[in-house]
């Protein structure tokens, strides 16, 4: 009897894990690991559906595309639009990620013409869909590349 009741145990124990592994839905990782790939593919179709309907993406500084823009379409009008405009051959190479429950960071190398610096991006990821961005840009270089590239 006890032979039969560890079975069922272990039996339900691997089909909760099994379900937990082929669920649909991604890991936050995963969500961000995505969104960097559709905009470096320059697919803004793509990039908007993984992020939420009340997206909060922020560039801090005060530069062309830096402030709080609020959705997919405010962002890609006010940043993505705007970055080779200033910064031509916009580039982002993922050095390092940090991962804690919801929230990830990526610590990256940024380069364009004239420019080769790091910055780190802080994800949120609620629910599948990203909900809010934080770019911590080396906003100095990003300004001195911009001045030689008008």
């Amino acid at each position: 009897m006890n032979k039969i009741l560890l079975i069922i145990v272990l039996i339900n124990f691997f089909n909760i894990a099994n379900a937990e592994n082929t669920g649909s839905e991604l890991s936050p990782s995963q969500v961000v690991t995505k969104a960097y790939k559709t905009f470096s593919a320059g697919d803004m179709e793509g990039w908007s559906a993984l992020h939420s309907d009340d997206l909060t993406f922020t560039i801090l500084g005060d530069l062309p595309q830096s402030g709080i823009h609020k959705g997919t379409k405010s962002t890609i009008e006010g940043v993505f639009e705007v970055l080779p405009v200033h910064w031509p051959g916009f580039n982002l190479t993922e050095l390092n990620r940090y991962t804690l429950d919801n929230t990830v960071i990526v610590h990256l190398k940024m380069t364009a013409d004239g420019l080769e610096t790091e910055s780190l991006h802080k994800f949120e990821v609620i629910g599948g869909k990203i909900s809010s961005f934080i770019a911590f840009d080396d906003t100095q270089s990003m300004f001195l590349a911009m001045k030689k590239n008008l």
